[in-house]
């Protein structure tokens, strides 16, 4: 049985506070493995921190780190 841990009560709480739609959409590109830029801004709110980088620079590091993982096919 998995434990909940305290970060993923928060995130099960910031899901239950989007619209539908919104969660629909987090949940559609979670699945599809697409770049979640709200995701990243609010994760670097929670820590304290404000985020690094612009969405395009944010898309354009998770589009070139995910190709450099190594690959069985």
């Amino acid at each position: 049985m998995r434990r909940e841990t305290e970060r993923d009560a928060g995130c099960v709480m910031r899901d239950a506070a989007l619209p539908l739609p919104a969660r629909v959409a987090r949940i559609v590109r979670r699945i599809i493995g697409a770049p979640d830029y709200a995701a990243y801004v609010e994760h670097c709110r929670v820590a304290g921190q404000a985020p690094p980088l612009s969405e395009r620079e944010y898309v354009a590091e998770f589009f070139e780190a995910k190709g450099k993982g190594v690959r069985c096919c």
